[in-house]
């Protein structure tokens, strides 16, 4: 009896040393520093957020507002500070998590069970101690599984790091152009002023009459009513990109101080920016690690058929009933009469007790085995939801990648008609408006045109004006949404790249996605 306790015993402690030396830890410091490089390759970002350095952001955010943002400045502010991305951040920690479970053993089962005879005596007792078996299958491919889910969810908080650095780009040139707008109608309000201190002095003059000045002066009044509607509609621009910067309820003053840029325009042919496409959008790799992820759900599907198989070691402790208590004299008076004369009751020797009790079977140790009978449920349902989401991811991922080569011909599209536009403003259109202000002005003067000659020429080149800078901001917008298609930069000088589709993107295709379901 004492053996079998004592291999029961050596038997657990040497599963729980096991389970203590298999301790593992999640630490996901790996995982975020891939991450932020991620990031910072595709956003241009030299700061990113740290969930292991939250001491330093708030640091960080105000050396960058110390001197005023530029646009770049404004999407580190937001990559370290944007509360929703931030959020995002921790999936990365949770997906390492997952992936840490998915390698651990099932815990061991231990039972124990007592059972007290009625007349009293020594309780039948069972102990047992059992581990899962289908852990040594199904380990390898849970964690695959799990490795495919981390994979796309540092991908996809890289992608959405894209998605708001371009967010917090757009709204910064909104802004910027709306600042430069601010500032044509400032110069549009002195031209008009001019104007109306030219036909004042005309009418002074008793060259032209009253009518002239009020022309003028109706024309001023319609650049200052633009003043205000402007005003309002850059503090609207100013509290969105507040925002996006995690700096509305801060406090903390801040403004944009960089020129609205004027980026040139890619030269590059459409095949080789979506080559470039499909080798660098996060987006696109994400969908990839989803079909390799629904793919290995479905292997770890069919192992689930047969989902319980334990091993283990049972010992059962047979019971035995209590002895009743001794009379001696009655004893005695029946052993004298049954032998005609005083004779003492029996009594065993020591070793006649010992030689009886050696002869009971006292205990039972032996092997146990349970399985669940795979008979009504094979996991046919599951089987099939797997293979039906299997075929459906690698679908979003062909359509995806249908969808990223529209997006790059169109943005391309887009930021090529933009720069030709800026470019006849800047040429053409402005400069001869320019012209017909200085002419009519001249002609205005000498008598020979009347007030609204010169209004109408001012509000061409007002218009001119605006329409310039609204240009320009689209063109920056459109090379900005450009580089969000190709995945966050722009490709390097053709020379530096080779003429064959780049081996990423090939490897991009849907037929190189692993086996199909």
């Amino acid at each position: 009896m004492k053996q079998i306790q004592r291999t029961v015993l050596s038997a657990a402690l040497c599963t729980g040393s096991v389970l203590l030396s298999g301790c593992a830890k999640v630490e996901p410091g790996a995982d975020f520093r891939r991450a932020a490089q991620l990031i910072g390759e595709r956003a241009g970002s030299a700061a990113v957020y740290d969930p292991q350095a939250e001491a330093i952001v708030e640091e960080r955010v105000d050396q960058l507002l110390a001197d005023g943002l530029t646009i770049e400045e404004a999407v580190q502010v937001a990559l370290l500070n944007n509360r929703a991305f931030q959020a995002a951040f921790q999936e990365i920690g949770i997906s390492r998590a997952d992936l840490v479970q998915a390698g651990l053993l099932s815990n061991p089962s231990f039972v124990m069970m007592f059972r007290l005879p009625e007349g009293g005596g020594r309780p039948n007792s069972e102990f047992g101690i059992a581990q899962q078996l289908v852990d040594l299958w199904q380990i390898p491919v849970r964690k695959e599984v799990a490795r495919a889910q981390l994979e796309a969810t540092i991908l996809d908080v890289a992608q959405r790091a894209v998605t708001l650095a371009f967010d917090v780009r757009g709204r910064a040139i909104e802004l910027l152009a709306l600042q430069r707008t601010e500032e044509v109608l400032h110069e549009n309000l002195r031209l008009v002023e001019r104007s109306m201190e030219l036909a004042r002095h005309q009418y002074e003059a008793g060259a032209v009459s009253q009518l002239d000045v009020n022309l003028a002066r109706g024309n001023v009044n319609d650049v200052h009513l633009e003043l205000i509607a402007l005003r309002r509609e850059r503090q609207v621009a100013e509290a969105t990109l507040a925002r996006l910067l995690n700096l509305s309820d801060t406090g903390k003053p801040w403004y944009l101080r960089d020129e609205l840029p004027s980026p040139p325009l890619t030269t590059d042919e459409p095949e080789r920016l979506v080559a470039w496409a499909l080798e660098q959008r996060l987006d696109a790799q994400v969908a990839q690690a989803r079909v390799r992820e629904a793919e290995s759900d479905l292997r770890r599907e069919y192992l689930n058929i047969f989902p319980n198989v334990e091993v283990g070691l049972e010992v059962e402790v047979s019971e035995r009933r209590a002895l009743p208590g001794r009379k001696i004299l009655a004893d005695t008076a029946r052993e004298s009469i049954a032998n005609g004369a005083l004779t003492a009751p029996g009594i065993e020797s020591r070793a006649q007790r010992a030689r009886e009790r050696r002869e009971i079977i006292d205990a039972m140790l032996g092997p146990s085995l349970a399985l669940t009978i795979p008979i009504f449920d094979q996991n046919q349902a599951q089987i099939a939801k797997a293979r039906y989401r299997a075929i459906q991811r690698r679908k979003e991922f062909e359509n995806l990648l249908n969808q990223i080569i529209n997006e790059v011909e169109q943005a391309a599209e887009v930021a090529g008609t933009l720069q030709a536009m800026v470019r006849f403003y800047q040429e053409q259109a402005l400069p001869q408006g320019q012209a017909g202000v200085e002419g009519a002005q001249q002609l205005y003067e000498a008598g020979q045109q009347t007030i609204a000659v010169l209004i109408e020429a001012q509000e061409s080149l007002i218009e001119r004006r605006r329409a310039y800078v609204r240009a320009q901001g689209e063109y920056a917008i459109a090379i900005a949404e450009l580089e969000r298609a190709l995945g966050g930069r722009m490709p390097p000088p053709p020379a530096t790249q080779p003429t064959t589709q780049p081996v990423a993107a090939q490897s991009m295709s849907p037929e190189n996605v692993g086996p199909r379901s």
